[in-house]
């Protein structure tokens, strides 16, 4: 987060990669959340195809009214709300991004300010879209944790989202093993652990659940 946090501060374009469930998103959410220094909007954006579709839903985030002009005017209309104040992009999910993805956000990475953080399995899943994040001082690569480094986040993540709960004694070596190193996955299985959903009698555990709900979770 620090990283990020420093790339965003010296408007250099990061790409977050990871495999799925490795905690893409909810890096991006994070971020989403904390307010910026320099009062700028975060703006958190799904990748989705057609260029189309993905533009109408920018202008709808942006309470731009044009549902019913071409492609063209879409595109003028959101390039003139970036020109006029700046944004922090969170781009999540990219997956082989075509050129004309390249020459809008190319365009709107020239107004005042602005900058864009986004997500991908790996630098070459962004399609013509690496030619935004060029700088490979720019990526950051999440990887499976070691044993120990797991085992110290599972610590904080029951200490950050479950203190109030008595948790069965096997919880966090449960949890280590599904989690396999997966950082996003044993964050999110903390936080389901806290929903009633998945407690039974006695401080139970749903695990089973809890594990499977984590994993799709993390893929939606």
């Amino acid at each position: 987060m620090a990283k990020l946090q420093r790339l965003v501060a010296a408007k250099t374009p990061a790409l977050i990669h990871g495999a799925a469930g490795s905690g893409r998103t909810r890096l991006l959410m994070t971020l989403r959340n904390q307010p910026s220094a320099e009062g700028k909007q975060v703006l958190y954006l799904r990748f989705e195809k057609p260029l189309r579709a993905f533009l109408l839903k920018i202008a709808e985030k942006l309470s731009v009214e044009c549902e019913k002009t071409s492609s063209i005017s879409v595109r003028g209309a959101l390039w003139k709300v970036f020109e006029a104040r700046p944004y922090i992009i969170l781009l999540d999910d990219i997956g082989e991004a075509t050129p004309p993805y390249y020459r809008f956000f190319q365009r709107v990475l020239a107004g005042r300010g602005n900058t864009i953080v986004g997500s991908a399995v790996h630098e070459h899943a962004a399609g013509a879209l690496r030619h935004i994040f060029w700088n490979q001082q720019g990526f950051v690569p999440l990887r499976n944790l070691n044993k120990r480094d797991a085992n110290a986040l599972i610590e904080a993540a029951v200490s950050t989202f479950l203190s109030d709960m008595r948790l069965p004694a096997d919880f966090a070596t449960r949890a280590a093993q599904a989690a396999r190193g997966n950082p996003g996955r044993i964050v999110e299985m903390c936080i389901l652990a806290a929903n009633p959903a998945y407690q039974g009698e006695d401080h139970h555990i749903r695990f089973s659940a809890l594990v499977m709900d984590s994993f799709t979770g993390l893929l939606s």
